[in-house]
């Protein structure tokens, strides 16, 4: 059990997994608030008034704007049921993750996935962060709603991926095809690198294609979690102009 705490990750839990939230405490009551109290008394979770003090010692952080639950952090999914969600979608865009270390990153990313309709992210097992309250703050609250998978071994997590009808496309800052004349399959995967070394080449060698985002200014790479941001948004953006395109045609 821990303590997830901010405004948007607890309204989120309390809205996804309300019968696993033990406890909310709360420092204030204000409109924000105040809908989360509503929520809560509508499935009968307990809350309870602490002091700003006991929510930072709780928390472990005065990040926590004046509001935290108990309860357990989302628990990671089977790479092969990722996979099998996918049958049903016509269109699926999973994110593999190689080494992102960074919570805020991985928060960040996250947070991408859920609004840019994401399957789920994927991650690796070793030198990567893992779903933890800092990442589910980040995130605003989308670890609740992304499914993340955790495989020992990336590399043949994409081969499965492949083996499933999708397409690989790996972030590359320096080389690789430009973004914007990338045609995106409708089921693909993006690979997005660690922060500051990129995209192993072990795991490289498994992309079909290798895609840069142009830049116009003097710094030579983007955020790992804006370049993903702008990849998915791509994907999406094409794979909505095909489905208006058959429409016309129709």
């Amino acid at each position: 059990m821990t303590f997830i705490y901010g405004l948007n990750p607890v309204r989120e839990l309390v809205k996804h997994r309300p019968e696993q939230v033990k406890e909310i405490l709360i420092s204030r009551r204000d409109e924000i608030l105040e809908e989360i109290f509503e929520l809560s008394k509508g499935i009968d979770i307990k809350v309870r008034f602490a002091s700003r003090s006991e929510l930072d010692r709780l928390s472990g952080t005065k990040e926590h704007q004046g509001i935290i639950a108990r309860a357990p952090l989302p628990e990671p999914v089977l790479f092969e049921d990722l996979l099998e969600k996918a049958k049903e979608n016509p269109t699926a865009l999973i994110i593999f993750l190689d080494q992102i270390e960074d919570p805020q990153n991985l928060g960040a990313i996250i947070r991408t996935a859920e609004c840019l309709g994401a399957l789920g992210v994927v991650l690796p097992k070793h030198k990567s962060a893992r779903i933890t309250p800092a990442v589910a703050k980040a995130s605003a609250g989308a670890v609740e709603w992304v499914p993340h998978s955790i495989v020992t071994n990336l590399a043949r997590a994409i081969e499965k991926a492949k083996e499933a009808g999708f397409w690989i496309y790996g972030a590359f800052p320096q080389s690789g095809e430009k973004l914007g004349q990338v045609e995106f399959s409708a089921k693909s995967g993006i690979v997005i690198g660690s922060e500051g070394r990129g995209i192993r080449p072990g795991v490289a060698q498994h992309c079909d294609f290798q895609i840069s985002i142009p830049l116009f200014g003097k710094i030579s790479s983007l955020n790992a979690s804006v370049a993903c941001a702008l990849i998915c948004y791509e994907y999406q953006r094409q794979i909505k102009e095909k489905s208006l395109g058959k429409r016309r045609r129709k």
